[in-house]
């Protein structure tokens, strides 16, 4: 008899908790007073028990055991039943996601010719995303360019560190998958040398060496970025890494332009034989 009361108040619990939350009305608080009222007891009407279920003045759990106050001289007790608990989400966006994050990232395309012996460079990246569309983004590197052809009949080496500060502005393709749109404002502070020989068979041969400090350079970039997830990864280290391309449009601001020799390569930038350079970057990054 016991058992079967205990089994029609709990299906009576449910449905009156399932009308309450469809009329706003339920309240929900933890309730450390309740005493556990006797599992024996067989003087339940259950009529008038069903009458006096809603509102609902407490419910509370206790080692797994739901207490249930309907008015201050009826409480019931549930073993195993339906847990409740109220969640504050008032720090979260309406979808239940926190955006903010911090990246950091690298150039691996420029590792790869470094270690080709193609030339030094290296890159860093770092960026903070402020929302679901709106990310900051901070470049350093350093670059030693060499561009073959670049003095016919001589060398030339350009070597110096550059920075890029901007703005993306995010669109997301599919579930961890994003394309953005942005602007970055880069300067480059370098160094040149070079070496000209002029061979002749009538006169001497004739080798010039020439070095050049302090040069600086700024330009803009209009930047579309591709990323996804390495691999498609819900928990771990992976589900943080990310890889993508970055397609660049420089537009050169003002450069040095110095007498005898041009400057023919700008770290950051790149080749100086126009003032609009298309440029593409493969990159790595890990989400903190």
């Amino acid at each position: 008899m016991t058992r079967s009361i205990k089994y029609i108040v709990s299906i009576g619990l449910l449905v009156c908790a399932i009308n309450a939350l469809a009329q706003d009305s339920l309240r929900v608080e933890t309730v450390d007073s309740l005493q556990r009222q006797t599992k024996d007891s067989t003087d339940i009407n259950i009529a008038d028990l069903l009458k006096t279920m809603s509102p609902y003045s407490a419910i509370s759990n206790k080692e797994d055991t739901l207490i249930v106050a309907i008015s201050d001289t009826l409480k019931i007790e549930i073993a195993d039943s339906l847990t409740m608990e109220e969640v504050d989400t008032t720090a979260l966006p309406e979808n239940g996601e926190n955006y903010f994050s911090i990246l950091i990232g690298t150039d691996y395309g420029k590792l790869i010719t470094t270690l080709a012996q193609l030339d030094t460079r290296y890159e860093f990246n770092l960026g903070i995303q402020f929302s679901k569309s709106l990310r900051a983004t901070v470049d350093y590197g350093y670059g030693e360019l060499a561009p073959p052809n670049a003095i016919e009949n001589g060398t030339y080496t350009s070597s110096g560190n550059y920075y890029r500060v901007g703005l993306d502005y995010m669109f997301t393709l599919a579930p961890k998958t994003f394309l953005s749109f942005g602007g970055m404002y880069a300067s480059s502070a370098f160094n040149d040398e070079g070496t000209v020989e002029i061979e002749s068979e009538i006169w001497p041969s004739l080798k010039e060496r020439f070095t050049r400090n302090d040069f600086a350079a700024n330009w803009a970039e209009f930047v579309l970025t591709t990323e996804a997830p390495i691999l498609n990864k819900n928990k771990g280290f992976f589900s943080n890494l990310y890889w993508g391309i970055k397609f660049r449009l420089r537009f050169m601001i003002d450069r040095p332009v110095p007498e005898n020799f041009d400057v023919y390569a700008i770290p950051g930038y790149g080749r100086t034989w126009n003032n609009v350079v298309p440029t593409a970057n493969l990159f790595i990054v890990y989400k903190l």
